[in-house]
């Protein structure tokens, strides 16, 4: 096997590369061909057994370039530049995209091309045409690519390349960064020097950027393999950019910078010069270069309509006014030559440079769109103005031959002002579009360029001071300490280590509340502090940041594309053709009809109208009036601007597929613990079911060393040390509340407490039953009524009516049990958040959803919550395990119902991926959650309501676009064809048309940015005791949107119909509720003197059993009155 590395000379372009790998490689033992375009080089593989050098040469000039061989070489895998994965994944820019016939034929062409994964391939619009495309290393290449979509017209630039290996490493690592150097001089030393130290796991030569003739020229020095080698690596010694990927947890940019540029042996061979930290893939610089391109893209529109501009207005004016003045008419009727008119000479001179300069792109694109069969606006446009162009051409020829009393009109102030009025709207619908990904813009921008870096510096004295260093964002590390004035946004993602200060989040979060912060609060990059000084420790640098997190959502989302695109994809592919058969027809059937004088042409023809220029007026208006573009616009702007509004609201919504299937959703259903509920449990009641407790640890052997009270006392006490030390470390919200409370008693392993916790052993974690372990050597199960029963433990009388006692009062009960037997039951509170009751309301009653809850929790407790909130009880989905959730979901949508799963998106991952819309809440900086399709970074439930809101006004504004799109088509191509002429005696000139066709773009994109208008709906909620039987409470809802204002009434479903009410007994908040007037309830007592002895059930409603040893005092003489 040998290598020989060749200098191409006569290469312009992709497709001369392609050419050459193409014909190279098909020759018998040829193993691989690599062309380098902006290099001039080809390297080839061969065995020398089946082909020779001077073979391989005669082919390359064969194909019509020249070849000189460098060096031939035996191969080094060492040296050689070896693809670590089969696959590679690409993102280009593309240029000339302007509606959904184009993404489709770029999309067509690039499946076409062997190698190519037809899944991978995502072409898109807006922002900017993109095009994203996974495709076999070992079948294809970049190039290939870009010569597929150069061919059928459409500018294409590389703008990343990753391997597939590199992509999975990261995925597997997402410690691993990726850095960028650009090494002024001796890069080949910075890159061993790089390759060596420690967290650095791969360095290589990139080059993101054109850098021009300069570079090529350098190469073409090259007279070795070797170097050429390296060039087919994309290396150069100087002006070099190095991607850097490494451990972040281990070494940073700015380590690997300083440690870089103070090695002595870089430094002994003269330095590297200048270095600087490039940043090509973030979303900064994505942001910029799409800002950039869209900038140049409105400026060539423009420069393009001011040239047409500058010939078609005075064509317009010698035809259209000057010809209808005696004077001036009369001297541009007189001959110039050849019985040609100054008229038809001046209008055919002025109008030509339109014709093929300015409309050269529509000539191009056209005959792209005819080689690759997929037609588009374009051809349209040329047909039309050739049409105009031709026919004046034949007229002038005529008359100049003919030289007729009634000479026949020009037209060609037809085409040119056609055109001109075309390149105008894309000027304008440039201009829109680009307005439309102002959203990504503006997050981009809040990003910070530098930070204050606090660096400890040793003094003389072996003292430490703290210096301040401006640094570039780029430079900072994973757990650097950041200092952040009053005033000043914070640089990235971290945790305050010193000081206090309130946080401005709203430009990420919509929450316009500052939010407070101190030791240990998280902040997020790109938030404003608005007083006190902080220090911060880096948590999160470049793209794992919140910002860049967002940026990638909303980007993601808005070039996705809805199912409702399919619609109009459809359209479009069919458009085109029949448009092109109704000019046709409507030609012909004009020629019929003034051929066979049915129709007059009436003053048109006084005007020197003839029947095949009268007709081809309609024809060619036709042709202009219709817009594909429309069509193709209406979805993918307004789902920009939406999304981009969404998240400005702190909503993210993860693409256009779940924004339409929000619309259609009938079933929402809640998480409780966490997303109805405040999820940071405290506890209750707690209910003892007997004595034995006071008996452990330092506590006197009897109850008789003291009083009830006193009894009750060691109890609780022994009661929380035993819980707490079980539930210590848990990170259950129910633990915590154990543990707070515990903290009350004194009993904890802060230096404050007076109890300590005893280690625990044997301690094993029973999933939706509880926990079980050893204490001080007492067996302890914290559980429900299934740990209960699987551990088959002796309940004491009267603990399942304490716990009932209990889940009726809206508490989760837990019972703590110690060697096998029930001693007390814990009541856990989980408050309902304020705006938890107005969600359910709003949702039920305005958006008509229905509305369900899930948990783990028993049936009595969840049904209570679910009652306090306006959930009616029978949609209270309970005693779910976590692994059971999908299922729930699976069961509903098996009902017929389309589901929205809302949960914390953490241990509710596989409800929200089951159900038809995911909505993660409270998700803060956590915004990537992968099984949800929204992401709500507050945990404000009224988020839910204005989600469903915002999506519906969305959609309607994509059915607005719709219609518009194709109202327009359908009234236009019929009034463009003289439907009404015979009314009107008016025919809609071409270039009317044009512009006609050119403002239903531009009104569509206008349609879309006015959802830059939206306003989140207004909740005002009014409090009262009216509704609560007397206890304050939410009284009356009033509701306020775009669309209307309406007013909730708060009462239970059934009594609302009419019926009887159907709340649980001690959860009835209903007005008039007869059925649950309660007429029993328990007299307060006097703690301190009748306080009832451990275990008597008179605590929870039910008649003393103590017996004749009753120890309650005057508890059990006042148990129970009856009123």
């Amino acid at each position: 096997m040998e290598v020989t590395a060749f200098l191409i000379e006569g290469m312009t372009c992709s497709s001369c590369s392609s050419t050459i790998e193409r014909g190279v490689s098909k020759m018998p033992g040829v193993i691989s061909c690599r062309v380098i375009l902006v290099l001039e080089k080809a390297i080839v593989e061969y065995d020398s057994n089946l082909v020779s050098l001077e073979e391989i040469q005669e082919m390359i000039e064969d194909l019509g370039f020249g070849a000189q061989v460098l060096r031939v070489d035996k191969p080094r895998v060492a040296s050689i530049s070896v693809e670590d994965s089969k696959f590679a994944k690409c993102v280009f820019n593309l240029d000339g995209l302007t509606c959904s016939s184009c993404t489709s034929a770029v999309e067509k062409a690039v499946k076409k091309v062997g190698g190519v994964m037809d899944d991978s391939v995502k072409v898109t619009l807006l922002p900017a045409g993109r095009l994203d495309v996974k495709f076999d290393n070992n079948i294809c290449s970049a190039a290939s690519i870009i010569t597929a979509v150069e061919d059928i017209g459409f500018g294409i630039e590389l703008v990343s390349s990753v391997n597939d290996a590199d992509t999975v490493s990261m995925s597997a690592q997402p410690n691993e960064k990726q850095g960028y150097f650009r090494i002024e001089k001796n890069a080949f030393l910075a890159k061993d020097y790089l390759s060596h130290v420690e967290g650095v796991k791969r360095v290589s030569f990139n080059d993101y950027k054109k850098r021009g003739n300069k570079k090529i020229q350098r190469f073409k020095s090259a007279t070795t393999l070797d170097e050429a080698l390296f060039e087919d690596e994309q290396v150069i010694d100087e002006d070099a950019i190095l991607l850097v990927v490494y451990d972040d947890y281990v070494v940073g940019l700015r380590q690997l910078l300083d440690s870089m540029q103070s090695s002595s042996r870089i430094l002994a061979n003269g330095g590297l010069g200048t270095v600087t930290v490039e940043d090509y893939v973030s979303f900064t610089s994505n942001a910029r270069a799409a800002s950039s391109k869209r900038g140049s893209e409105i400026r060539q529109w423009r420069d393009r309509v001011l040239f047409a501009a500058a010939f078609s207005i005075p064509v317009f004016l010698i035809s259209m006014v000057f010809m209808h003045i005696s004077g001036p008419k009369q001297a541009l009727m007189s001959k110039v030559f050849l019985g040609i008119t100054w008229e038809e000479f001046l209008t055919w001179v002025l109008s030509t440079p339109v014709q093929f300069i300015s409309g050269w792109r529509f000539y191009k694109e056209s005959y792209h769109s005819l080689k690759n069969g997929a037609l588009g606006m374009s051809i349209l446009i040329a047909l039309g103005t050739s049409a105009a162009y031709a026919f004046s051409v034949f007229v002038v020829l005529y008359n100049a031959i003919q030289d007729p009393v009634d000479r026949l009109m020009v037209a060609f102030e037809t085409s040119a002002l056609l055109i001109t009025f075309v390149l105008l709207g894309k000027y304008l619908e440039a201009y829109a579009k680009a307005r439309t990904s102002a959203a990504i813009s503006k997050l981009a921008q809040m990003s910070v360029n530098e930070a204050c870096l606090l660096e400890t510096k040793n003094n003389r004295d072996g003292t430490t001071r703290q210096e301040e260093r401006k640094i570039p964002i780029a430079l900072v590390q994973r757990g650097d300490i950041l200092l952040v004035k009053p005033g000043e946004k914070v640089p990235t993602d971290g945790i305050v280590a010193v000081g206090t200060s309130t946080i401005d989040e709203s430009m990420l979060t919509g929450e316009s509340v500052p939010v407070h912060k101190e030791e240990g609060s998280k902040v997020i990059g790109a938030t404003i502090n608005l007083d006190g000084s902080l220090q911060i420790e880096v948590t999160h640098i470049g793209e794992d940041t919140a910002l860049a997190q967002i940026v990638r959502l909303v980007e993601d989302a808005q070039t996705s594309k809805p199912p409702i695109q399919a619609f109009a994809d459809k359209i479009s592919s069919i458009f085109v053709p029949f448009v092109l058969s109704a000019s046709l027809v409507t030609f012909v059937i004009w020629i019929v009809l003034l051929e066979l004088d049915i129709a007059d042409m009436g003053k048109y023809r006084d005007e020197g109208l003839g029947n095949v220029s009268f007709a081809l007026l309609f024809g060619i208006s036709v042709l202009v009036i219709a817009c594909p573009c429309a069509l193709g616009l209406a979805t993918p702007t307004a789902v920009m601007v939406g999304t981009g509004v969404g998240a400005k609201n702190g909503i993210l919504i993860k693409g256009g597929e779940p924004l339409e299937a929000a619309n259609g959703i009938n079933a929402v259903v809640f998480d409780k613990t966490g997303t109805l509920t405040m999820g940071q449990p405290t506890v209750g009641d707690v209910l003892l079911l007997s004595a034995e407790l006071q008996h452990i640890g330092d506590m006197p052997p009897s109850a008789k060393d003291g009083s009830t009270t006193q009894v009750n006392q060691r109890v609780m006490q022994n009661v929380f040390y035993l819980a707490a030390s079980a539930e210590n470390g848990s990170e259950h919200p129910l633990a915590k509340g154990i543990m707070q409370k515990a903290k009350e008693y004194g009993i904890g392993n802060a230096e404050d407490d007076v109890r300590r916790l005893a280690a625990v052993a044997d301690f094993s974690n029973e999933i939706g039953k509880g926990i079980k372990c050893t204490v001080d050597g007492m067996t302890v199960n914290i559980g429900n009524r299934k740990c209960i029963e699987a551990n088959s433990i002796s309940a004491r009388p009267g603990t399942f009516d304490a716990m009932e006692f209990l889940e009726n009062k809206g508490q989760t009960a837990v019972v703590l049990c110690v060697n096998g037997k029930t001693e007390a039951v814990i009541g856990l509170i989980d408050k309902a958040k304020d705006d938890a009751a107005t969600t359910v309301h709003v949702l039920e009653n305005i958006f008509k959803i229905k509305v369900y809850m899930l948990t783990g929790d028993n049936r009595t407790t969840a049904r209570s919550i679910a009652s306090s909130i306006g959930i009616n009880p029978s949609r209270v989905i309970a005693d779910v395990l976590p692994g059971e959730k999908a299922d729930c979901i699976a069961k509903l949508q098996g009902d017929g119902l389309r589901v929205a799963m809302i949960g914390d998106g953490v241990n509710d991952s596989p409800a929200l991926a089951k159900a038809d819309v995911g909505i993660a809440i409270g998700a803060g900086t956590d915004v990537a959650i992968e099984s949800a399709q929204v992401v709500l970074m507050n945990s404000k439930l009224s988020d839910v309501i204005v989600t469903f809101d915002l999506s519906r006004t969305i959609f309607k504004r994509i059915r607005l676009n719709f219609l518009w799109a194709l109202g327009y088509n359908t009234l236009g191509i019929p009034i463009a064809a003289g439907a009404l002429f015979p009314l009107t005696k008016v025919v809609v000139p071409p270039y009317v048309a044009a512009f006609a066709m050119a403002l239903s773009s531009i009104s569509v994109v206008s349609s879309s940015l006015l959802l830059n208008l939206y306003k989140p709906p207004k909740i005002e909620k009014k409090y009262g005791r009216d509704a609560t039987v007397g206890t304050l409470g939410l009284q009356l809802i009033k509701y306020t949107s775009t669309s209307a204002t309406e007013p909730i009434s708060i009462r239970c479903r059934s009594m609302e119909l009419g019926g009887p009410c159907l709340c649980p007994s001690d959860a009835c908040d209903c007005t008039d509720c007869a059925e649950h007037n309660r007429t029993t309830r328990v007299e307060p007592v006097d703690e301190e003197n009748s306080a009832t002895y451990p275990g008597c059930q008179t605590k929870w409603g039910k008649p003393c059993c103590c017996g004749d040893k009753c120890q309650c005092g005057t508890a059990c003489a006042s148990k129970m009155d009856i009123i």
